[in-house]
């Protein structure tokens, strides 16, 4: 398993860095670049060999929807094609630009690759999860080196988690945690109908994500600095 978190405020020349590790490697940043090709290479070789991928990006992943912005009679929510479009603004988005030219690439590349934004799809055999990285509360940013320990540390609880809203049939509750209670997984509160940014970049790439995603909230993991 590689897991990486991208940090989508630009460095030099509109760099934005990323970092990860793999679950046997204790090393911080024993994977790390700072563009998109890079990127690729990491996520494309560990697919090749078999690897789940688990993409975190801080930046929002989830976009609220007005009623104004329904396209038709039916709730947005039904219509797949109609979130992906909705979507589409926000695709130039710093996070969101990189994570369409990667998904845009492994579409050429390898096609057969499915993503999801739910950790129980992931953990049934899904190749990549995009998830947004949100900072511990009192922090501002989220230091890419750290977003795999904190992945790696809370996988568990969060799966546990996802696991049990997914048996429920129902979102998982949230509100922002209070300082020292933070549970391994973070949901903004609810707002109506909502379009998931990363599933429409994964099905305009042409790969597949299961449509009720589109819909859904990602799944969000707060990382801790230290």
């Amino acid at each position: 398993m590689l897991v990486i978190a991208m940090e989508t405020r630009s460095g030099p020349g509109g760099q934005v860095r990323w970092a990860g590790r793999r679950h046997d490697d204790d090393r911080p940043d024993a994977s790390s670049g700072v563009s998109s090709a890079e990127l690729f290479e990491a996520v494309f070789h560990a697919l090749h060999d078999g690897e789940q991928v688990a993409l975190g990006f801080d930046c929002p992943l989830t976009m609220p929807v007005s009623r104004e912005q329904d396209p038709g009679s039916a709730p947005v929510g039904s219509d797949a094609d109609a979130l992906v479009t909705l979507a589409e603004p926000a695709s130039s988005r710093p996070g969101l630009a990189e994570l369409g030219y990667l998904l845009s690439e492994l579409g050429t590349w390898r096609p057969w690759t499915t993503v999801s934004t739910s950790l129980a799809r992931w953990k049934a055999n899904t190749s990549i999860l995009v998830w947004q990285a949100v900072p511990a509360t009192g922090a501002s940013t989220v230091p890419a080196s750290a977003a795999a320990d904190s992945f790696f540390r809370q996988l568990p609880a969060a799966t546990s988690h996802a696991n049990e809203a997914a048996a429920a049939a129902e979102p998982a509750a949230g509100t922002e945690p209070a300082a020292g209670t933070e549970p391994a997984t973070w949901t903004q509160p609810g707002a109506g109908t909502v379009v998931n940014l990363a599933a429409a970049a994964a099905r305009r790439a042409g790969l597949f994500v299961d449509p009720a995603e589109l819909a859904q909230p990602t799944v969000s993991i707060i990382v801790a600095a230290g």
